[in-house]
């Protein structure tokens, strides 16, 4: 999933020597939260339209992970001002024009870039074998509602990703803790 998450962004390594910098660029969680559940809903379709031909028709896959992609659906515009935030400091580069053009972009026209390049980032690789393992993952996380579904998983791309130099996600706070 980290994998999926680092190629929506295009790869674009982010780089900060300072702390400053690196607080600029780092993805908060409630940005990943975002950008999870912008992103879900497409991922899952992906994922359904890749392995269903290599699995039962009885499987959760087929059978009821398309219509969780369509309620998740009904969330992705509100979470798309904390998704463009993630995504810019994701795929911005280090190029400070790069990321002052991408601020600069109306919605209106970053969107379709950031989907068509989702669209291109999702030639998700899986092999036949797998879509047994995906189904299983999916099938495990249904009783859980669908913001509990985008917390776990931005919480574990959030943990997976600190120190990633393609998506770096803040460093946890825990002076609340």
């Amino acid at each position: 999933m980290k994998r999926i998450v680092t190629s929506i962004a295009a790869a674009i390594a982010l780089t900060g020597t300072s702390a400053r910098a690196a607080t600029e660029t780092c993805v908060t969680p409630a940005e990943m939260n975002g950008l999870v559940t912008y992103f879900l809903p497409q991922v899952i379709n992906k994922v359904v339209d890749t392995c269903s031909a290599h699995l039962p028709a009885s499987s959760y896959l087929r059978t009821a992970f398309g219509a969780r992609a369509d309620e998740l659906r009904k969330d992705a515009d509100a979470a798309w001002p904390q998704a463009r935030t993630a995504f810019i400091k994701i795929g911005g580069g280090k190029n400070p024009k790069d990321v002052a053009m991408m601020k600069d972009l109306p919605d209106e026209a970053l969107r379709p870039i950031v989907e068509v390049g989702l669209a291109d980032a999702l030639g998700l690789d899986l092999k036949p074998g797998s879509c047994a393992d995906v189904n299983d993952i999916g099938e495990a996380l249904a009783p859980l509602s669908n913001g509990q579904m985008v917390h776990l998983i931005a919480v574990a791309l959030t943990t997976a990703a600190r120190g990633d130099k393609d998506m770096a996600s803040c460093p946890r706070d825990t002076s609340a803790s």
